[in-house]
């Protein structure tokens, strides 16, 4: 029991760490890249915590939603607009919601299966949706972020940025 309440805790911090790492998408600010991974990897483990601790285990269910993530995750990636400063190794993209409301999302995902196991101790169904839910809220971070950071940001254009800042340029590809 202790051991489920500790493990959804863990997933609500890592879920607000997710919302905040989505700061700099939002405001169109220059980061580093390895800021940018934070994220994904905050999203990735919440989903995972949320599948080893679901009282609902249904294979079909996670795979669809690992596939529906990939793809919708993918396309969302590539319809970002990237600029990249190759010499300070700094990524920003034009404002985004989608990534935002993604994060802000699963972090209502990992509050609701606090609330519902936790502090009502209410019976599950054993449908695992919450936790598929939280998959492919994930996976669509994830993928996402590695389009971004794999497909788009080698390909753009330069840009001289300093980090936190928002050069106030066009972003353009």
């Amino acid at each position: 029991m202790k051991a489920t309440l500790f493990a959804h805790l863990g997933a609500i911090m890592l879920a607000a760490l997710a919302v905040w790492a989505m700061r700099q998408e939002v405001t169109a600010k220059a980061a580093p890249r390895r800021a940018w991974a934070i994220a994904p990897v905050a999203a990735l483990l919440v989903a995972v915590i949320l599948l080893v601790v679901s009282p609902g285990k249904r294979f079909e269910l996670w795979a669809a939603a690992i596939v529906g993530g990939v793809a919708l995750g993918a396309a969302a990636g590539m319809l970002l607009k990237v600029n990249q400063d190759f010499g300070h190794k700094l990524i920003r993209v034009a404002p985004a919601w989608d990534g935002m409301g993604a994060a802000a999302a699963l972090l209502l995902l990992a509050v609701a299966r606090f609330v519902s196991s936790d502090l009502m101790t209410r019976r599950s169904g054993k449908f695992g949706v919450l936790a598929a839910a939280a998959t492919f809220l994930a996976v669509y971070i994830g993928v996402r972020y590695l389009v971004m950071r794999f497909h788009k940001a080698p390909n753009a254009m330069h840009l001289d940025m300093s980090p936190g800042q928002d050069p106030g340029r066009t972003l353009v590809h």
